[in-house]
Parts: structure tokens; sequence; C-alpha cells
């Protein structure tokens, strides 16, 4: 279809931006249910109707105790629950409408808490109460036009500001929350332990490590010591200030004048707030890792099995010889990979995606002979734990899970591990029962005998047999460390890691394994524990006492798009088309709270002379899998003006109607999208006007056709790899035109594969890359297009308001101009050598910009483009060239690749001239 005005692939592009983090984790298509509450509208599929109804309760008790401190949300808020991703998380936006997606799948790991969509909820609902908050010249311009995006000031602030207030309310309002986790606390007292603290710019979303985790741990901590020193009331006036300032940037400014105290002291003073253990840290075996390095002993204690990534390439399960710490094998996994020995094989629980909405945790079986079985397909199984040859797992469902042994009363009960005994006569496991966790055991043969251990006040987690006694980690003193329960001397403590210790394993020359975490990411260690075992750990006060959420009014309807589906904002259009018309006209978009469909539309009218514009564009994910497009487009251009005076003015009009299938895998991914495709354009005269006579070449036509797009890849990488470190991406495309009452006709068919591998040379933060790309097209028929070669191809970058910046190029050839070849055949191939520069960081001063990371790029490009029948020269253009790379934030966290090149022409230009160099800036990745 012919090209549309930037503005409409911008604010299409940000709106299927948005529904694509639904398709990732919510499958919107079958039936789907609401429950209307008095604040609420909860979207659920029908066999989760119970786990609805209490998340409908969480809200609606969230909802009163945010709104005795912040100001209320306007409107209804949508709640999606769904179980379609065997992870536990949630995200909020409120754009178009205020909107909380929940993933209710619960693994309790790293955070404590007294029930999971009692935490989620709140923590997403306070996102809600912060973001909508708009006042000032801010609610002016929403009064006017809706909730426009980029109006709401508080989404300006950093992250640390965002999360951190979602953690510190999330603490407040329950009885666990990550404020008071053993985890922050790591994560804050290693930075401190290496003098790498964040200062309130650097606690972002930047790629080093704790990567995400920062935000969280360090904003919660700031705004609990703001509430120490200034009093509960000073989070909420700091809200309020921010919710109207006119630079929606500055934070240090509105901390002053809500509390009169200054940023800087109030951010020191909560890090000094963060105590460290002290004691013996024993020796480290691995380190900076980004992935929890969980150490599992064989039965024969002879080989140890843990996860190495390293965050440059994808993560790998070892085993190591456990004396001399020597790899004997290792085999790539994907996320939350869990495992545990079964005699000589490893059991292992990973996730992957089952079809294209949906991800499960299955087991899979490593076996001793190096083959790699999968054994199951949507389980929803993970924790794999054995001992006595009997293996016990945790089974996810929405909103609870439950031990796989039989005969164990789940009931009211949410579990972490469930470890057998070695001799099989017991099993011990980590409960979440009444808003408190507790180490419990019970005879294998009488499971309904549980027996409390241990009760903590905050987490309690990994246990693992010690021959009869049970090894088990608490936070009871703020930190994670290791403790050990026995028949004759209860509870006692084991480790006292500076930094904390989690996972223990122990071995049989009385070594302990554990990890913990440093400044750059997690550690697996190796202590001897003192041979003198401390005291015996006082019970704990227990906690003040888990209430569930009272009920509320609630009725049950079917789903309806409507409410959400319906425009929430427009933004005012012009285009000035000169003497072929001024166009005025508005813009909106939307897309239904579940993600079924997504849509941008536009409207412009000009009165003299009377014409429209229009375009709209749907997406529809009703079916699951294929997905639906449809859009259409009208745009008058001037094509010009007669000596006479007459204007003469081209309708350009284009529609396309697709279905594109998706086939996903963790590291793989194919794609097929078929389409139907309308080209047509129409000239008009004004005064009414033979064509002919005024025009040469201005004939109507009418084009229809279809295409035919393939695209497969598979990749490899990690959070720190600045390309991907191993894979291939092909796309095929096949697209057919006819002219409508003429014989015309075109066939196109373009090619494009891209290879990417690791490569040898100096090591950074991420490992060097050489990227391949070859691209080749060919068109024929009488109305075929040529194919332009050369230029600088860039990403899209849209940066709203109907703004973008960079563009994409079939056929690049950097160092020379657009366009310089042209043909109905072409060709170009470009290689890269990707080394890695500086894992930066870091921001630039007290602005709202940040460097994150830098590397270099050597190059060499050749392309052709030749007519049919001509010999086709692919070094007729050629270059060589460096750019260097800088992923930079803006706006605090928005990431915006930007590269900086400079091109040599190595052949001359095609019309003759000596080439010259040719410096270029350019956004996005190219490949």
């Amino acid at each position: 279809m012919t090209a549309t005005r930037p503005w409409h692939r911008a604010t299409l592009l940000a709106l299927l931006l948005c529904g694509g983090r639904v398709e990732a984790q919510v499958d919107p298509s079958g039936q789907w249910r609401t429950l209307h509450t008095p604040h609420f509208l909860v979207h659920f599929r029908p066999a989760d109707r119970e786990p609805a109804q209490r998340t409908a309760r969480e809200a609606e008790r969230a909802w009163g105790l945010l709104a005795a401190e912040l100001r209320p949300p306007r409107g209804m808020v949508d709640v999606t629950l769904s179980d379609d991703i065997d992870v536990s998380n949630g995200f909020t936006t409120v754009f178009p409408s205020s909107r909380i997606t929940v993933l209710a799948a619960p693994l309790p790991e790293l955070t404590d808490f007294d029930d999971w969509l009692r935490l989620v909820t709140t923590h997403e609902l306070t996102h809600v109460f912060h973001l909508d908050r708009t006042t000032g010249w801010w609610r002016g311009v929403q009064a006017v036009f809706g909730r426009v995006p980029g109006f709401f000031p508080n989404e300006y602030q950093p992250s640390w500001v965002v999360e951190g207030l979602a953690v510190y309310y999330e603490s407040r309002l329950t009885e666990g929350g990550r404020l008071h986790g053993g985890f922050h606390t790591q994560v804050l007292a290693a930075d401190a332990a290496a003098g790498d603290s964040r200062s309130p710019w650097n606690a972002v979303y930047f790629t080093r490590w704790p990567d995400g985790t920062a935000p969280y741990a360090y904003g919660s901590r700031f705004f609990a010591q703001l509430a120490a020193v200034a009093g509960d009331s000073a989070v909420p006036r700091f809200v309020e200030r921010t919710s109207g300032q006119l630079i929606p940037y500055r934070v240090g400014r509105q901390v002053r004048r809500a509390t009169g105290r200054d940023l800087g002291s109030v951010w020191d003073d909560a890090l000094h707030a963060t105590g460290v253990a002290t004691g013996d840290s024993g020796r480290a075996l691995d380190a900076a890792l980004w992935t929890e390095p969980v150490p599992r002993v064989s039965p024969d204690g002879r080989r140890v099995a843990y996860v190495h990534d390293d965050g440059e390439s994808p993560a790998e399960l070892r085993i190591v010889e456990a004396r001399a710490w020597q790899v004997l094998r290792r085999h790539r996994v994907n996320g939350l990979a869990r495992y545990d020995w079964l005699g000589d094989t490893l059991a292992v629980t990973q996730l992957d995606f089952t079809d294209r909405w949906h991800i499960r945790s299955d087991r899979y079986a490593w076996l001793p002979d190096d083959r790699w079985r999968r054994l199951t397909h949507a389980a929803r199984v993970t924790k794999p734990r054995s001992g006595g040859g009997k293996l016990a797992a945790i089974v996810l469902a929405a909103a609870r899970n439950r031990p796989s042994l039989a005969g164990v009363d789940t009931a009211g009960a949410m579990w972490g591990d469930v470890v057998p005994s070695p001799d099989g006569r017991w099993v011990v496991a980590n409960r979440l029962r009444n808003g408190a966790w507790a180490l419990v055991r019970w005879p294998d043969a009488a499971p309904d005998s549980v027996a409390t251990l241990f009760a903590g006040t905050g987490l309690v987690a990994d246990p693992v047999w010690q021959g009869d006694a049970v090894l088990f980690v608490s936070e009871r003193t703020g930190l994670p460390q290791v403790y050990r329960w026995s028949a004759d001397s209860g509870v006692r403590p084991l480790t006292a890691v500076p930094l904390g210790a989690r996972a223990p394993a122990p071995l049989p020359d009385g070594a302990l394994l554990y990890t913990t975490l440093g400044s750059e990411g997690w550690t697996l260690a190796r202590l001897t524990p003192p041979a003198t075992p401390a005291d015996t750990v006082a019970e704990p006060a227990p906690r003040a006492g888990f209430d569930s959420a009272p009920p509320v009014p609630m009725r049950e309807t079917g789903y309806a798009l409507w409410p959400s589906l319906r425009p929430h904002f427009w933004l005012p259009l012009g285009v000035d088309a000169g003497a072929a018309g001024r166009f005025f006209g508005a813009l909106t978009g939307g897309t239904d709270a579940v993600g079924r469909y997504s849509y941008v539309a536009d409207a412009l009218i000009s009165v003299a002379p009377l014409r429209a514009d229009g375009y709209f564009a749907l997406v529809s994910h009703a079916l699951g899998n294929p997905s639906l497009d449809l859009s259409s487009a009208s745009e008058w251009s001037l094509v010009g003006v007669t000596r006479g005076g007459t204007v003469v003015s081209e309708r350009a009009g284009a529609a396309a109607l697709g279905a594109t299938l998706v086939a996903r895998r963790w590291r793989s991914l194919a794609t097929l999208r078929v389409a139907a495709e309308y080209e047509g354009r129409r000239f008009v005269a004004i005064p009414d006007t033979a064509l002919a006579s005024v025009c040469n070449g201005c004939r109507s036509r009418d084009r229809v056709g279809g295409s035919v797009t393939l695209r497969l890849a598979h990749l490899a990488g990690g959070p720190l790899a600045i390309s991907p470190v191993g894979g291939i991406v092909w796309t095929g495309r096949y697209r057919r035109r006819e002219q409508q009452g003429a014989p015309g006709w075109s066939d196109e068919v373009r090619s494009r594969i891209a290879v990417y591998q690791r490569a040898p040379g100096p090591e950074g933060h991420a490992h060097p890359v050489v990227a391949l790309r070859l691209t080749v097209g060919s068109a024929s028929g009488p109305i075929a297009t040529s194919f332009g070669v050369g230029g600088v191809s860039a990403g899209v970058v849209a940066l709203g308001f109907g703004a973008t910046a960079g563009g994409a190029r079939d056929f690049p050839v950097r160092g020379y101009p657009v366009g310089v070849l042209f043909g109905q055949r072409a060709a170009t191939a470009s290689v890269e050598y990707r080394l890695p520069l500086a894992l930066v960081g870091q921001a630039v001063g007290h602005l709202p910009f940040g460097v994150d990371r830098l590397w270099l790029s050597v190059f060499g490009d050749v392309g052709d483009a030749w007519e049919p029948g001509a010999a086709a020269r692919l070094h007729r253009l050629r270059s060589a060239g460096v750019e260097l790379v800088a992923d930079l934030t803006v706006s605090y966290d928005l990431p915006l690749g930007l590269r900086l090149g400079l091109a040599q022409p190595l052949a001359d230009l095609p019309a003759g001239g000596r080439p010259r160099p040719q410096a270029y800036v350019a956004v996005g990745s190219d490949f």
C-alpha cells in the first residue's frame, strides 16, 4: 500500500507496542467474564472464577487503604487476571485508561508476602493512584483532549520514584513486601560494600547489575526514610507536588517543597540505614552471575549442578566435580530453570512456549549419557526435589499451587520447596499459611500429620536435608542466613555471611555451598561452618495476623469490549496540501482491556475544496492464532497548478487485509503473514478540465494483489550482550500486483538473511560478535518498480505526537547517497565486527539523560542494482567504516540507541566524481 504520513505510523506503532505487552502474556481469545465492583472491572476466564473473586476483594481492600493516603484515580480500573504464563508478575498502564494485568501463577522466591494477590494488587494499584494523578495545566490539557499519551506528569519521574513508591506501599499496607525483604537488603549492602551505591540519578533501568531491581530496592528505601524523618504524610505531599509541576522531571525540588528535606541527605540516610552482618564469607567458586546459581549435590556427593549465567551468553546448567570444581558437562537452559538429582539423572524444569500465547514450566531429564529429554508438555510443574528415590515438585495454577505428592492438605496454603528425605521416610517443606511462612515436616506415610519446625516473621525458604537434620534460610535478622534444625538441638544459626546466604547445599566433608550477592551479581561460594554451633534461636514473635479481604458488592457479566476499547483521547491534526486543500481533523486510537483489538484512526476535512482524508488500522487477536489486521488510507496531494490556474490533485488510496500465524519457542520464532492488498489513485482538476489536456500521465488506476511474508529466527544472547551472540534471522517476501482494466502486472521477491556468531577478541562486559547480512531483491513485470541501493539504514523511533526518527532501508550501502543506483535487481551485503567498549550505567549529571553502554562496530558494505539481462557486480558499490554505538537513556529510563558513523566509499560514484568520507548519525539498530 502507499506510504502514509509518519504520525499514522508512530501512533499505530505505539498502540501495537502496548498491545504487544499484552500479547506476550495474555491470550485474548476464547471466553472471558467480568466481575463488577465499586471501583474495578475484573476480567477472567470461567475456570479462574474463585481467584478472580479474591482479586476483586483484594483490589477493593487496597483501594480503601490507598485512598486514605493518595488521591483516588479517575474512572473504573480494569484488572485482567491472566494464567497464561508460569511467572509471577504484574504490570500497569494508565493509557488509554487505567489497567492492571496480574500474572497469577505464584512462584514465591526471594520475596516475602502474606498473600500473593494482596501484594501484587496493592503494588500495581499504587501505580494507578500515582500515575493517574494529574493537576495544573496537565489536567487542563486532559480536560480538552482526554487521556492523551505523554500528558501524565508522574510518568516522567525516574523509575526509582515510580517503583519505589509502589514497593513502599505494598510493604506498608500488607504484612509482607520487598521493603522488609532480605533480597533488596542484599542488593543495597553489596553495592555499599563495593563503594558503588547508586545516586538518585543512577538508580534507574541501566543494564548493569542489578539491572531492573535497582529502582525497586533504592526507591523503596528512600520513601521509607522520607516517611521516617518527615512523617507518613510526606509521601502523599510529594506525589501531589509532582502531579502538577511544569517541568515533570524534577524530583529534588518537590521533595524539598513537600517535606523541607534535601533529596541527597535523605537518600544517603536511607542507604546508611542498611546494615550488614559480620562473619566468614567463604571462598567464591563462581561470581558475577545474573541468575541465582542454586547448588544441588549429587547423592554420592561427588558432583554439583548449578546454573551459570554470566549475562553475556545464554544461561547454561553445569555439572562440576565437587572437589576440583572442574566442569564435566553443560547444557543451555531457558528461564526459571530448577533442578535436582534423581540418582545419576538431573530432573529439570524450565519455561518454554507451548503455543503463541502460553509459556509453561515443564519437566526434562538430563541423562548420564548427556542426552536431554523432554518428559511433559504444559504440565506446569516446577521446583523438582528428590529423596529416597522419590521426586516431588510444585504444580502451578491461578493464584495457587500445590505439592505433587498425594494426601497433603493444601487448603489455604502456598508452597515453596517440598523435599523428601534421603531415606524416603520424611518430607520437609516451606509453607505459607495465614499470612506467615513456616518450615514444616511430615512422615511420608502420614501426610496429614504436619508438624511446624520453625515459624518465621519473614521469608522461610530453601530447605535441604543434612542427614536427619534440615538446613533452611530465614530472613529473621534482615539478611538471609542459613539455619539448622535438628530434633535434638532445635534451630541454630549456621552462617553469618556479611552479604547473606541462600540455597544451602551440604557436602560430605562438612563444607557448605551457598549463594550470596556481590556488586556485580550472584556468587556461588563454599565455607566450612563452625564446629561449635551457635545458641538455639528463640521462636520469633508471630505476625499481627492475617485477615482475608472483606466481601465487596460484585456482579458477574460477560466481557464487554466497548468500555475499554472506546476512544479515550483525541489529538488535533492539520495538513497543508497547498492548493489541493488544507485539512484539519483529529486522531484517536485504543485497545481493549484483554488485548483483543487495537486500532488507530484519523479523519481530516478540507473546506475549500471540500475533501476528506482518512486512515484506519485495526489488529485483532480475537482468534488467538492467526491474528488479523485491516488497514485503509486515503490521502490527497497536489500534483501541480497549470499556467491557466487549473489545480490538479491526486487522491491516493490503499487498503490491506492480512492474517499472521505465529509459532514460538524460547529462542525461536516463526511468523507467516498472508495479505490481500489494494492500491489506487484518482486525479481531479479544478475547474473541471479534461485531465489529458493539462497533465500527462495523470491516469487513474487500480491495482490489486497480495503478499506472503515468512520470517524465521533463532537467536541467542544475554542481558549484557551488545548483539545476538549466535543465531540466524531470515525474512522472505513475495508480492504480486495486477493492474485492473489493463494487462499490467508485477512480481516482487525479497530475501534477507542475518547471521550472528560470537567472535574472538578483547572481552569487555560482553562478547565480541561478527554479524553478516545479505539482502537480495527481484522485480519483474510491466508495472514493476525499481529498487534503490545506497544510504544509511536505521531503526524507526516513535517520538510521540506524530514525530518519528530514523528509517529502515532495504538495500543500504553506507558512504553513498540514498538511491545512488536503481534497478529491478538488487543485492547488498554487510559484515560487521562488534566490540564492546564500556558498561557505563551513569546519568549525565542531574539531567534525565544517561549513558548505558558503548560499543564499536567496524564494517564493510557492498551492493549493486541492475536491470534484467545485465550482469551483477556486487563490488560496484563498496565501502568500509566504523560506528560508535551508544545505548542511551532519555527521560531517565527510555532506551535510545544512537550510531555515530564514518564511512569511506571504496569505489567511484556511479555518476562520476571522487568519493568522499561520509559522517552520519543514525538512531536504532540496523540489524
